[in-house]
């Protein structure tokens, strides 16, 4: 398969199509359990199940069918490779999303995700109607089981997050982002942030074991400068990125700023990023933003066509001469 392209075709089949351990780094976030039909058809899985990732009847089907397809990543992903996972929960109801679109909407609406409801069977799932499903962490231990490592579980709080309509709980503004590797030894480029303002005051004014304030410089014998370091402290597991503005047909693109550190992070300049489940492209465009290259599948051809659209409008900083996977 050649680099740099994006394959108009499902996760699993495209994954069966590339050597093992080729990709440097995965980043990508799935469909999640019982949230919209993509309008890409039914796919029968090994288990014999047919339908879409994300339309399973249970929520142990669905982290299945993830974990079916992960296993696949951890093939093509070499043995320093990195793995990033966003994944978001979602309630139990008597109803699942459909794709057709209620007659009373119009029909130049942009938004192909104003969806009619179909009632489903809750006590199949067994869990109750209304109940967080808590899909993240049923498949952050379903990974661990199969392998994986999982390094950190990154929470990303969404400042501006969609409004819900909802009086009896609290609206959820964040996701999490699960980092994982195949092996204990693996490629990571240290990310930084700065430091907080009472950080700077702690390091100028601490105090002594009488618990008397003291200068911290006359305790230790060194200078404030050189008990920070200039780059910043070790970057943290809450990252508050807000989404950005599109005007582009596509319900769940997740904003380019939570892809950059796990790219940086997490590959080589010239090395590989996949994205298995590519949608309107933002990994491509961030992983050619940043000197790397990619590969993707994305099954619907409506998103396909965003996801090229906006990499014609990306500047390319590519610093290798390598067209195919070998």
């Amino acid at each position: 398969m050649e680099l740099n392209v994006i394959y108009n075709t499902d996760a699993l089949t495209g994954l069966r199509q590339l050597p093992d351990e080729s990709v440097d780094c995965i980043v990508t976030s799935p469909p999640y359990w019982q949230m919209r039909d993509y309008g890409i058809g039914s796919i029968v899985w090994p288990d014999g199940w047919s339908g879409q990732l994300g339309l399973e009847p249970t929520r142990d089907d669905f982290i299945a069918h993830l974990c079916m397809i992960f296993d696949e990543c951890r093939r093509v992903l070499k043995s320093s490779g990195t793995l990033w996972v966003n994944l978001g929960d979602s309630y139990s109801k008597p109803y699942k999303y459909n794709r057709r679109q209620n007659p009373k909407w119009s029909e130049n609406s942009k938004n192909s995700d104003c969806l009619i409801d179909i009632k489903v069977d809750t006590a199949r799932h067994r869990i109750p109607s209304k109940s967080l499903c808590n899909i993240p962490n049923k498949f952050a231990d379903e990974m661990i089981l199969r392998g994986w490592v999982l390094r950190n579980e990154i929470i990303w709080h969404k400042p501006a997050c969609i409004p819900a309509s909802v009086r009896d709980r609290f609206t959820v503004d964040f996701e999490k982002v699960f980092f994982f590797t195949k092996s204990q030894r693996y490629y990571f480029a240290q990310q930084f942030e700065p430091y907080a303002d009472s950080t700077f005051g702690r390091y100028r004014r601490t105090r002594t074991l009488n618990g008397k304030s003291a200068d911290y410089r006359r305790l230790n014998g060194i200078g404030m400068q050189r008990t920070t370091d200039p780059r910043g402290r070790n970057m943290r597991c809450v990252w508050r990125v807000p989404y950005e503005p599109s005007h582009e047909a596509h319900y769940a693109m997740y904003p380019s700023r939570l892809v950059e550190t796990p790219i940086k992070a997490g590959c080589p300049e010239g090395g590989l990023v996949l994205d298995p489940f590519m949608g309107s492209g933002t990994t491509a465009v961030v992983a050619r933003r940043l000197g790397r290259n990619y590969i993707g599948f994305e099954p619907n051809s409506e998103y396909a066509a965003i996801c090229h659209k906006r990499l014609t409008q990306t500047t390319l900083t590519l610093r290798t001469d390598e067209t195919q996977l070998r």
